[in-house]
């Protein structure tokens, strides 16, 4: 399938949407969300509105993603095809797994349980442990997810880099870091090694987040532009 601006647009779009609703859901947890610990606490604010909506903004958001993993593998496909497929395989595994677990975490614990926390209090015992029950469950899961990114980020990272010199190397870089990331963060959290846990920081997170997708996303217009009027750099 030949590639034209308006998909490179459309896949920088989507990565813009869902930097938008990282950032939406920073500004929930810094200014409105208290800090919860206890079932009681996390059901009042996943009652209110505004988490509802924080919630499903991310959701839809990660959805979005798959869009942007298809173009950069149709992109490098005809110069790398195992590594572009392989790299759009396992991104669907990530993209399915973020989705499914959150929209769970949405429709199970925001809705369901949070409502019938606040409506029946003779249930609030059997769904604080429930509560506890799904935290175990989220960090489970999230081991299968980040080592289905790892796989994806380090193969798009092989795809992307003979794309050329300059900023057409943002791409290979920006997921040459990601797959550093998530390496580490895999090494901190289910390893016990200790000196990987700063990445588990969320100032941290929101700064790698913006700066990786922020280098994707510059050289998807840019690959725009070039679709456009097709420079006398050749990609390779």
């Amino acid at each position: 399938m030949p590639l034209t601006a308006r998909h490179y647009r459309l896949a920088g779009a989507a990565l813009c949407v869902f930097m938008a609703a990282q950032i939406f859901q920073a500004l929930c947890f810094i200014f409105w969300f208290p800090e919860t610990q206890a079932a009681a606490e996390d059901f009042a604010v996943r009652t209110g509105l505004l988490d509802r909506t924080r919630a499903l903004a991310v959701l839809f958001s990660i959805a979005g993603l798959a869009v942007t993993y298809a173009v950069f593998a149709l992109d490098r496909f005809a110069k790398a095809p195992l590594a572009s497929l392989l790299a759009f395989t396992f991104t669907m595994f990530f993209v399915v797994f973020e989705f499914l677990h959150r929209g769970l975490d949405f429709v199970m614990v925001s809705q369901q349980w949070a409502n019938a926390y606040a409506a029946e209090p003779a249930l609030r015992g059997v769904l604080a442990q429930r509560h506890e029950l799904w935290g175990s469950f989220t960090g489970a899961i999230y081991f299968p997810l980040m080592l289905s990114g790892l796989v994806a980020w380090t193969c798009f990272a092989i795809a992307t880099w003979n794309a050329g010199p300059g900023w057409l190397r943002l791409a290979s870089i920006a997921f040459a870091l990601n797959a550093l990331r998530t390496l580490g963060r895999l090494l901190g959290n289910y390893t016990g090694v200790e000196w990987f846990d700063f990445l588990d920081s969320f100032a941290l997170y929101l700064v790698l987040v913006f700066l990786i997708n922020g280098m994707l996303a510059i050289w998807l217009f840019r690959r725009a532009a070039m679709a456009e009027k097709p420079p006398a750099l050749s990609i390779s």
